[in-house]
């Protein structure tokens, strides 16, 4: 493990965003967070808990490496029931391309499968069409 484990969870909703900010503080509560937007907690001196706004595209997420991680790109980001309408799938790619490390960089994403226009299988054709290998996970 690294000296100090860093999670950033983030989504674009703002009302999404006070749901997982009392999360977090409910489930540390011996943690007091800080009044400011963002919740920055830090369980130990290993172990930091984030949470942001995130919104999809290019310059966006650029914005946030710059702001949030002083421009440290991820190894690992996780996504799950993500993906309801075919206009986000461009942007989504933009994020991951500008927000995980291009050398060791996993992108993990769960799908649901819901009465939404877009198939998995539209996902992941543009996934390779920007450059991107996948693996699907046996059911």
């Amino acid at each position: 493990l690294p000296q100090t484990t860093t999670v950033c969870i983030t989504d674009g909703d703002s009302d999404a965003l006070v749901h997982l900010r009392d999360n977090i503080e409910r489930n540390r509560p011996s943690i007091t967070a800080p009044t400011n937007d963002d919740v920055d907690i830090n369980n130990t001196d290993r172990t930091k808990v984030s949470c942001h706004q995130l919104i999809w595209g290019k310059q966006s997420s650029l914005s946030f490496l710059q702001h949030h991680t002083n421009n440290q790109k991820y190894n690992l980001l996780l996504a799950s029931d993500i993906i309801y309408a075919a206009c986000i799938i461009e942007p989504l790619w933009e994020t991951v391309q500008t927000l995980l490390d291009e050398h060791d960089g996993v992108f993990v994403m769960a799908f649901a499968r819901r009465k939404v226009p877009v198939s998995i299988e539209l996902v992941l054709e543009s996934a390779v069409e920007k450059g991107f290998e996948y693996e699907l996970a046996k059911e």
